[in-house]
């Protein structure tokens, strides 16, 4: 009599384990390219950090292209706007 009330007993279709093979395959895929992405932003930041600091740099041969004490000056011109002709 008790077998009559208890619940039947389940197994998986075959099928049902090589979707699960293939989720985890798509999941391992995901994974490593979300690990490389933020390696690719980590290296972006630290270079962003790092490297601005030898634009500012004295040592560099050009330093940041008008910044430093050695950059000859450029000199401003007042201009009219209304003014059609060319200069020379």
């Amino acid at each position: 009599m008790a077998s009559m009330f208890s619940a039947p007993k389940y197994t998986p279709p075959p099928e049902m384990g090589k979707a699960n093979a293939a989720v985890d395959q798509r999941d391992a895929r995901a994974e490593a390219q979300e690990q490389k992405e933020l390696r690719k932003t980590a290296a972006q930041s630290r270079a962003r950090r790092m490297g601005g600091r030898m634009l500012y740099s004295q040592d560099r041969e050009i330093p940041a292209l008008g910044t430093g004490v050695n950059v000859n000056p450029t000199q401003s011109y007042n201009r009219n706007p209304y003014e059609t002709g060319r200069r020379n």
